[in-house]
């Protein structure tokens, strides 16, 4: 008889501290980018038309905010206020830059976490790797 494996993953869910508190801070006002692959996997799940919730931010694809509530058109959430709650509708396929964030670049391209981010204190302290994971990102948020 054969034993079935299972890869248990780490819940991301329990590790962020905003998502359990329902925190959608970072998902209002966005102008989170997004690579072409993320994009077609993002269609494919969801269904939707890549026009439907992308356009072009000075050459880079970017997620689309919803016109009434101000935050990505993935964002479950009826209110436009910046602290209403709010969850992710395609958390599990969220595009690279969701996934690393509140870790963020400065101009001096370190690894910092975002001063937008209202639970910054309650994330580790990014290190060098963030920051070449980061600029990895960039360079192929870059690519046509």
């Amino acid at each position: 008889m054969f034993k079935s494996e299972t890869k248990t993953e780490p819940c991301m869910v329990k590790q962020l501290p905003c998502v359990p508190m329902g925190c959608s801070a970072c998902c209002r006002e966005t102008t989170m980018p997004l690579t072409i692959s993320e994009a077609k996997r993002l269609s494919r799940r969801t269904g939707m038309a890549l026009e439907s919730f992308t356009w072009e931010n000075n050459g880079v694809l970017t997620l689309l905010n919803d016109e009434t509530t101000r935050a990505c058109v993935f964002l479950l959430t009826a209110s436009a206020e910046s602290s209403a709650e709010g969850i992710c509708s395609v958390y599990e396929v969220r595009p690279e830059g969701c996934r690393k964030y509140p870790i963020v670049l400065n101009p001096k391209d370190e690894a910092i976490l975002d001063d937008g981010c209202p639970h910054r204190a309650q994330f580790p302290t990014p290190s060098e790797t963030d920051a070449i994971a980061l600029l990895n990102l960039e360079e192929r948020l870059m690519r046509k």
